[in-house]
């Protein structure tokens, strides 16, 4: 027997004219598909050459999908990449100079003082005012 809502009291009552539930009783298996096969050198993919697919060391690389070489890096890039690389234990933020210390600080001491605001908010709302 299958029930429904009552269009006037809102309750469950017998349905009498569902015939059949709603959901199937015996489901179909999943029929099998063959996988589509990839295909990794079509024109449509790729207008680089296999040869110069991987160039030599040495050699300017290719941006992907392209004929173009990647431009040359400045100078001043460079020279800063070196400058962040370089193994002298010190943390990478603050690798930029002094400045870099400077904001480090400023920004450990809002930490500090958003923690000690939310502290005073919490003991303000849980401690009740002595009248």
């Amino acid at each position: 027997m299958y029930h429904q809502l009552g269009k006037i009291s809102g309750r469950l009552v017998a349905a009498s004219h569902l015939q059949s539930p709603l959901f199937p009783i015996a489901p179909i298996a999943l029929q099998r598909v063959e996988v589509p096969q990839i295909q990794y050198t079509t024109a449509q993919l790729s207008t680089v050459t296999e040869a110069s697919a991987c160039p030599a060391p040495g050699k300017r690389r290719l941006i992907p999908g392209t004929n173009q070489p990647y431009p040359p890096v400045p100078e001043a890039i460079r020279k800063r990449q070196e400058q962040f690389q370089t193994d002298d234990d010190v943390p990478v933020f603050l690798k930029g100079g002094p400045f870099d210390g400077i904001l480090y600080r400023f920004t450990m001491a809002l930490c500090i003082a958003g923690i000690i605001g939310v502290a005073h908010t919490i003991y303000i709302h849980a401690v009740p005012k002595k009248e």
